[in-house]
């Protein structure tokens, strides 16, 4: 038996229920599905393939490149906090592979992240769509786990798990022409592409084969019942069959071909005819199966940002659908680091507000005091507000942008072969060459691996090159004599500054404020770690 499984050329095609995307796109391997789906019908364990397949799928590329974004976010670590779904009670593990492919590939069309909005805004409006849409992601779940049953050849009836792959697929595609039919968002979407599979001819065979298999006559009985209950008499009333069924055949046909396969020397039973023909529906209708596989990672795209938001409120915070109307400034209130959310304290909200589009912002203040909390903060609400998800805030208007650019983490190797300030230039190198006009930059402690008076020249030849770009950009320095000097004399129009406020005690509130911080309070950060003379010097052999 030859291992392939390809579809008729007049398989039905359904169109593609895209749900995360304006221009509908099948994203996933086509032709490797049929396959893997014609070898699970065949009995195979699939293991992880339908998993892999849509984690492997390629999404439209638009302009962001996540390497320059993704590991310093720590994308990975998100996707798995909001991965677990619970839905009615039962925990459900969405495709965190998916996920993160989702969140690394932005959008760059203002159309595309309003239909995403669209739907999560109606999801939230709307709870008993909400509860057909969490129905919809259940059947699906159990159809790929029937997919997924391994070893049933040859142990179990085949046919019968082959009929009830058949009955979900019918289900699925008649529950999604029923319960988004009221759709007002991005989900009619499944309403409509599902109408066009109805009205195919694969979907009418297998309309009649399930009708067919679940009762082909239908049988009236006169049963007769005597004072002490027994059975006194049976009577065969009326035997109708279902002669507009395209699988019925006459009686007299069926014993005549009976016959004539037994003269032939074929001998089979009806049992064997049905698998038969179960297996030639399942071929035809299997095209229109594939966009379903791809449907359960849009599904959990929503819900696992569902998750999201469910975890802020827990901790107090808010989230929101962000606000792409023009080209104006950043304005965050209420913002967030996602981070945060697993930690023991919840992280502590601020705002922002920038002055103009296209500003600069230079942020200073101590050690520990949140300032690269922040920026990965500003960083994370580009990166869900873009993407139609909720943005790590309770307000935030936002430029649509064709670029992030993020410098948080630096990973030591030992062969390396240059020194952290080489690694820097190398990476603002990179940054410049592919940066393009309305990307967002967020540096953190740039020119910090040389002296000052080293760091200054190239911090400075930065600022000049943002300009020229024309990003919005956040960068923290630790040079507050320098940072001082270009408050007083701005070398480019757009430059802005933000201090870290503090309390009366000099700790950081993690809030804030315009300005340059007068100190970064190094003894007081000392003091507080337990680096002092007087301590450590008690401890001296």
């Amino acid at each position: 038996m030859s291992s392939s499984f390809s579809a008729g050329p007049t398989a039905a095609r359904l169109q593609i229920p895209d749900l995360l995307h304006s221009d509908a796109h099948l994203v996933v391997d086509e032709d490797s599905l049929i396959d893997l789906l014609g070898l699970a019908f065949l009995g195979r364990d699939l293991g992880t393939a339908l998993d892999d397949a849509l984690a492997q799928a390629k999404l439209p590329r638009g302009s962001w490149n996540e390497e320059f974004f993704a590991r310093d976010l720590f994308i990975d670590d998100f996707a798995k906090t909001c991965s677990s779904l619970t839905v009615d009670g039962a925990t459900y593990p969405a495709n965190q592979r998916f996920l993160r492919k989702v969140l690394a590939n932005v959008p760059v069309d203002v159309e595309t992240v309003r239909m995403r909005q669209g739907i999560l805004r109606e999801l939230l409006d709307e709870p008993d769509l909400r509860r057909r849409f969490e129905g919809l992601y259940k059947a699906l779940f159990a159809l790929t786990s029937l997919f997924g049953t391994p070893g049933y050849q040859g142990s179990l009836d085949t046919s019968a798990i082959h009929l009830e792959i058949l009955r979900h697929s019918k289900a699925i595609i008649d529950r999604m022409v029923r319960d988004f039919g009221d759709a007002n968002s991005g989900l009619r979407r499944l309403h409509e592409c599902s109408v066009t599979v109805q009205e195919s001819h694969e979907y009418q065979t297998l309309s009649d084969l399930l009708e067919y298999e679940s009762g082909m006559a239908h049988l009236s009985v006169d049963i007769r019942l005597g004072g002490d209950g027994r059975i006194r008499r049976v009577r065969l009333d009326r035997l109708q069959e279902k002669e507009d069924n395209q699988f019925w055949t006459p009686p007299w046909q069926r014993f005549r071909n009976r016959l004539r396969f037994i003269a032939g020397g074929y001998d089979f039973t009806n049992k064997e005819l049905m698998k038969r023909i179960v297996n030639q529906v399942f071929t035809e209708l299997v095209p229109s199966l594939i966009p379903l596989i791809q449907l359960v990672g849009h599904l959990e795209f929503y819900l696992c940002s569902l998750k999201f938001r469910e975890l802020a409120r827990a901790r107090g915070l808010e989230v929101c659908l962000a606000d792409f109307n023009g080209s104006r400034p950043v304005q965050l209130e209420g913002l967030f680091n996602p981070l945060l959310l697993q930690q023991a304290k919840a992280p502590v909200p601020c705002s922002i507000r920038n002055g103009t589009e296209n500003s600069i912002v230079l942020v200073t203040g101590p050690n520990s005091g949140g300032k690269t909390r922040l920026l990965q903060s500003l960083a994370w609400a580009a990166v869900l507000g873009q993407s139609g998800s909720f943005a790590p805030a309770s307000a935030a208007t936002l430029p649509m942008l064709n670029g992030l650019f993020v410098s948080l983490v630096e990973n030591e190797s030992a062969d390396q072969t240059e020194g952290r300030l080489g690694r820097e230039l190398v990476r603002i190198r990179s940054l410049f060459e592919q940066m393009r006009v309305g990307s967002m930059v967020v540096l953190d402690e740039l020119c910090s691996g040389t002296n000052p008076s080293e760091g200054v020249e190239v911090f400075a030849m930065v600022l000049r090159l943002l300009d020229r770009v024309k990003p919005t950009a956040f960068v923290t320095t630790h040079f507050l004599d320098f940072a001082r000097g270009l408050a007083e004399t701005p070398p480019v129009p757009a430059l802005e500054f933000l201090q870290v406020q503090l309390d009366e005690e000099q700790s950081s509130t993690y809030q804030f404020a315009e300005g340059v911080a007068p100190t970064s309070l190094a003894a007081l950060t000392a003091a507080r770690l337990g680096v002092t003379f007087e301590r450590l010097v008690g401890h001296i052999v």
